[in-house]
């Protein structure tokens, strides 16, 4: 008995402390996590991979041009003695010659090579190193803007969090009214002061608020899990936000078209595109002309009985020659002709891609600051309808209380102020989300 009695106290303090032991969240805040996301976030580790490969392949083409040393050595030890028969003597008189079998192979043979190749003239060469500067310059753009895409994303999942816990505490705050106001009809309803009616109402208003709370906070986990996956926060770790919807930039300034091109990443990767996509035609037509190089090889050879003597006696061979190369296209069959209309074809679908970014980048900066303009006034409609609304609530409740409004007309008013508060949350947050994609477009990240 008095075991079951120590295991039951113990159960209750265990109980008592995981329900006071709440868990630990850890706040972050948008400069917080964006410099987690630079540092983390997988799809800019490939991208910075990338980055370094183009690096790789500018010292690729360089190595193109700079001479090219080959060296071999062997030491072979020959197991089989290759005879031959050999006229060794005749006899007196002029009688038939008389042969004797001899080795005509040592048992070690040792050789050694060295050659050497230098490009003198190989407009393929000269157009690969080109080719490969505007490839890093490329690549260095698409790091860019597939960063600033990163980075923007990350802004509005933070954002987006903050909205949604904001959300999540409006409706939990909204339940929290609903069950109270359910208690108080509850007592009138056992002074008999209301009708059942009005109790049973009561409760299904307090009712439906439930799922809304359960949806809202689903939703804030939901984003939280994009928000630590974009960021490389483990799964296992409880995170928040530190936001602010009380604050919020002005609406930007227009910019020239020839200011935001020259910051747009996407745009300069697309330039340099077309710079390769140039170079590759002239490359093509280096094809047509002669390659000149320079070739030198020296050889020794040797070959004796006895390791020492194999690596050399008075029986070695060398040989050392210099020469030049010339070498001429005449008939190809047309292969390189077509390879010249391909590649001009290339280069002018890359020029039409150009024009079309460029018309595409006008209509977004015109759709992202309607978007602007639009969601700066629901903010300040939204900011006085609030105004507005809580003070509409705060009298129905009073009124409610002596008995002067009916329970339909005090929830119409909560709602309404529940309305006017989500709709200022949203329309800040769709202002933010609209300023961090007028960043990206504009190159002012």
């Amino acid at each position: 008995m008095i075991i079951r009695r120590i295991y039951k106290t113990a159960l209750l303090i265990a109980m008592a402390l995981c329900i006071a032991s709440p868990a630990f969240s850890k706040p972050y805040s948008m400069d917080e996590y964006l410099e987690l996301v630079t540092k983390n976030n997988k799809d800019l580790m490939i991208a910075a991979s990338n980055l370094k490969g183009a690096g790789e392949q500018e010292k690729l083409a360089r190595s193109q041009a700079l001479p090219t040393i080959g060296l071999s050595s062997s030491l072979y030890r020959n197991f089989i003695d290759v005879e031959q028969s050999v006229a060794v003597a005749s006899q007196a008189g002029g009688g038939p010659l008389i042969y004797k079998d001899v080795d005509v192979n040592k048992d070690y043979d040792f050789s050694f090579g060295l050659g050497l190749s230098q490009q003198l003239f190989n407009m393929n060469v000269f157009n690969a190193i080109r080719a490969s500067k505007e490839y890093k310059q490329m690549s260095k753009s698409v790091y860019d803007a597939q960063s600033d895409a990163i980075i923007t994303a990350a802004k509005k999942v933070f954002f987006q969090c903050y909205l949604l816990e904001k959300l999540y505490n409006i409706r939990k705050q909204t339940e929290e009214r609903s069950y109270d106001h359910y208690l108080l009809m509850k007592q009138k309803y056992d002074a008999g002061v209301v009708s059942n009616v009005a109790l049973l109402n009561s409760e299904v208003d307090y009712k439906k608020t439930i799922p809304q709370t359960t949806n809202a906070k689903m939703n804030l986990e939901l984003c939280l899990i994009n928000l630590k996956h974009l960021a490389g926060i483990p799964e296992d770790e409880e995170v928040s936000v530190i936001g602010d919807f009380t604050v919020y930039p002005e609406i930007p300034e227009t910019l020239t078209m020839q200011d935001v091109l020259e910051e747009r990443s996407d745009y300069m990767a697309l330039l340099r595109e077309k710079s390769l996509r140039e170079l590759n035609v002239k490359a093509t037509r280096a094809g047509h002309y002669p390659t000149l190089s320079l070739d030198a090889a020296y050889g020794y050879s040797n070959s004796d009985d006895k390791l020492r003597k194999a690596f050399h006696n008075d029986d070695y061979v060398q040989i050392f020659k210099v020469g030049l190369k010339l070498e001429l296209p005449i008939f190809t069959g047309g292969a390189l002709l077509a390879r010249d209309h391909q590649v001009q074809i290339e280069s002018e679908q890359t020029e039409i891609k150009l024009q079309q970014k460029r018309e595409d980048i006008i209509v977004e900066l015109r759709q992202i600051y309607l978007t602007l303009q639009r969601e700066f006034e629901n903010i300040a409609t939204a900011e006085s309808t609030i105004g507005t609304a809580q003070e509409a609530y705060d009298i129905a409740q009073v009124s409610f209380d002596n008995g002067v409004m009916t329970q339909l007309e005090l929830r119409d008013t909560r709602l309404n102020l529940e309305s006017a508060e989500l709709s200022h949350l949203t329309a800040v947050y769709n202002y933010l989300s609209a300023y961090f994609d007028w960043q990206r477009a504009t190159g002012n990240m």
